[in-house]
């Protein structure tokens, strides 16, 4: 520059009134240079696409990871559907990933196309209206087998993601369900529930997906419950795989604390 910059003072050295001027614009220039690499880096790095999730379980429960993973991803778009995947798949339409549960019935062996990753366990809670059954005070759990006498409100057989659990689970308690009404969905199965009409099993997660709390509803965890509702993330084989998808693969593996994927 043709000029000093900094005055020695003994082993130092410190800037001078020149070095000080000149720092707030080389400071100004570093920081644009900052701005500079990270834009190209992100032009680099960023992911694009689009990423299809058809869900044989309820899906709120994986909203909260698809949430997180579009705040760091905001270009990725994504199609979530939980209509008939059986239909998709002969049209020759296969998503990138399926979410499903332990309890979810599935057109075809997820072995032979699918990789499967358990992501979560949670218990099952029996849910109850207050005029059903009347909440003793401090009493958090129940026994199927005091309930024999109770109706339950199931899903359908034929729901197209879910094998209703409830059947088993009084099988195994001793009993035979009554099951007046059944129905396709945990919406319409946990108002009827509310209408006094029954009792219900459904899956903890659904419960904490609830947004707004019910003073008519209680709900009870089930003692010596032999089983827990698995929630799995399938996705295809890597080879056939977007960059999205392994970008977002990777992700969940991470979300859900699962170790690194190896397989193909």
């Amino acid at each position: 520059l043709g000029i000093q910059l900094f005055d020695r003072i003994g082993k130092r050295i410190k800037l001078n009134r020149n070095g000080e001027e000149f720092a707030k614009y080389a400071e100004k220039a570093l920081r644009f240079l900052d701005y500079g690499v990270d834009a190209a880096k992100k032009v680099h790095y960023e992911i694009t696409g689009q990423i299809t999730l058809l869900c044989y379980a309820y899906s709120p429960i994986l909203h909260p990871c698809l949430a997180a993973y579009a705040k760091l991803n905001p270009y990725v778009h994504f199609m979530i559907s939980q209509f008939a995947l059986g239909e998709r798949l002969k049209r020759a339409e296969s998503p990138d990933f399926i979410l499903c549960s332990s309890s979810s019935t599935l057109p075809f062996s997820p072995e032979q196309f699918w990789i499967s990753e358990p992501l979560a366990e949670e218990d099952y809670v029996l849910a109850a209206s207050a005029s059903l059954l009347p909440p003793q005070p401090g009493q958090t759990s129940r026994s199927l087998a005091e309930l024999a006498d109770y109706p339950f409100i199931t899903l359908t057989h034929n729901s197209i993601f879910f094998r209703d659990i409830t059947f088993l689970l009084c099988q195994n308690a001793g009993f035979f369900t009554k099951s007046p009404i059944q129905t396709d969905s945990y919406d319409a199965q946990l108002d009827l529930v509310r209408q006094g009409l029954g009792l219900a099993i459904l899956p903890a997660g659904y419960i904490r997906c609830l947004k707004f709390p019910d003073s008519d509803l209680v709900f009870y965890s089930l003692e010596n419950c032999p089983y827990r509702h698995t929630l799995s993330l399938l996705r295809q084989r890597k080879a056939l795989m977007t960059e999205a998808a392994q970008d977002f693969w990777v992700f969940v593996l991470d979300y859900y604390g699962r170790p690194q994927d190896s397989r193909d």
